[in-house]
């Protein structure tokens, strides 16, 4: 019995019903955790994702028995996906609820949900596509029927508010070639080399790092260093920032240690007051793509904690560099 002392009785739902979400997680937002933007950084949101993630796979008892080999399990995240509800600070009590939402052949597709327990609110949203192998080999491993069979019981129902709004779930992710990304300048960070810290203990890109590696590393001169988010000035004395909404993370092949890379961006469609901005990590020497990342961005009135139309100045510059043709 895999999950019997995580439903609210000892039983197993019956055919065509769903599991009960599991406690995966509980913490505090500490203040080293707010950022420029005056709210916890996504970084946060996604640790506290990822340790549920790896929690709850533990919670399902999935074994090395169940492929047929007795080496220690490991997996790889190829799809990430966040929904920012509510901005959350420095105190706020959240807790992680998640369960598996389906056992597919090549992945198991988990749903959490990160919620503020004293105030009732539902801060993110995560899907995370798990696919198993064994430590310290590359290839994946398939799940049987036997082992999807057994994990039926487990299915949670997919809250509506828990999906995407404008991001598409399963789609392939949108990418320029390698030589596109050069020729039309959308590098935005220099070459640089995958370090060891930013690597499991496999030498593996870790899952929690994938979006810091794509963002950070040297601006391309003359650009001014982007630690932190960017803040604008606006006409009424205020600050403007970029808040995310929506981000999924698509991983091509897996980056190791070691690979040499790039990362470049265009902004692919500008709404009112939000735009769509895609993110890339080639491998300089083989010039394939490795990650793919996505973001829905808000204007947000850093003053007055409210969503705002993009200033005519920021619009026009994002304009000229609009990538529609990637959207």
């Amino acid at each position: 019995n895999r999950s019997s002392s995580h439903m609210k009785s000892n039983q197993l739902p019956a055919q065509g019903e769903s599991a009960d979400l599991r406690v995966l997680h509980e913490s505090v937002v500490r203040a080293e955790e707010i950022d420029a933007l005056g709210h916890m950084n996504v970084r946060f949101y996604a640790e506290r994702a990822l340790a549920s993630t790896k929690r709850l796979l533990a919670e399902l008892d999935v074994k090395p028995s169940d492929f047929g080999v007795t080496e220690p399990l490991g997996y790889d995240l190829p799809r990430l996906f966040t929904r920012y509800h509510r901005e959350q600070h420095t105190g706020s009590p959240l807790i992680v609820r998640g369960g598996l939402l389906e056992a597919q052949e090549d992945v198991l597709r988990f749903y959490h949900e990160l919620r503020n327990p004293d105030r009732d609110e539902l801060a993110a949203t995560f899907v995370h596509d798990l696919r198993l192998r064994v430590a310290g080999r590359t290839d994946p491993l398939k799940n049987g029927a036997a082992l999807r069979e057994a994990l039926a019981a487990e299915r949670v129902e997919f809250p509506a508010e828990g999906g995407p709004r404008s991001v598409d779930l399963d789609g392939d992710p949108v990418a320029p070639t390698f030589a596109d990304a050069i020729e039309n300048g959308l590098a935005f960070r220099l070459p640089r080399e995958i370090e060891a810290e930013y690597c499991d203990s496999e030498g593996r890109l870790s899952a929690a790092m994938r979006p810091f590696y794509m963002w950070g590393g040297q601006p391309i001169p003359p650009a001014v260093s982007s630690d932190g988010p960017q803040l604008i000035d606006l006409p009424d004395g205020g600050k403007m920032g970029w808040a995310s909404m929506e981000n999924r993370s698509v991983m091509v092949e897996q980056p190791v240690v070691g690979m040499r890379t790039q990362s470049f961006s265009a902004t692919v469609e500008i709404a009112r007051k939000t735009n769509l901005r895609r993110y890339w990590v080639f491998d300089v020497n083989t010039e394939r793509l490795l990650l793919a990342n996505e973001v829905v961005e808000l204007a947000l009135h850093l003053g007055e904690r409210r969503a705002i139309d993009i200033p005519e100045s920021i619009r026009a510059e994002m304009a000229e560099n609009l990538r529609s043709d990637l959207r």
